[in-house]
């Protein structure tokens, strides 16, 4: 059995393995401003998350030209937030926090 039938599936599975691990980032991203916010705060950044996280995921596909939603879509996705969880999600936080200290005036 072939995973991809077609370039074209190949192509949508990568663009939406960039758009997984660019989500990574982001949830990296906002968890910086989540840690010292409120609870209705931390709410409201929660639902910015997901709803940008879905039109990532939607312009990936769009891109791609694909007009559905399939399986190996969903894949490239978890598989791209996976490759950020397991790899390189350190380097991410390591300077998502140096700008924090930076942006804080280095206090913690």
């Amino acid at each position: 059995m072939i995973f991809f039938e077609t370039a074209h599936q190949a192509r949508i599975f990568l663009l939406l393995l960039s758009a997984g691990l660019a989500i990574g980032l982001f949830y990296d991203f906002l968890s910086l401003f989540r840690r010292k916010s409120s609870r209705a705060l931390a709410a409201i950044l929660d639902i910015v998350f997901f709803l940008c996280s879905g039109a990532l995921c939607a312009c990936a596909l769009a891109m791609g030209g694909e007009k559905s939603l399939r399986f190996y879509a969903i894949l490239g996705v978890l598989c791209g937030a996976g490759i950020y969880s397991l790899g390189i999600r350190r380097v991410g936080i390591a300077i998502f926090g140096s700008l924090g200290k930076m942006a804080g005036g280095g206090r913690r």
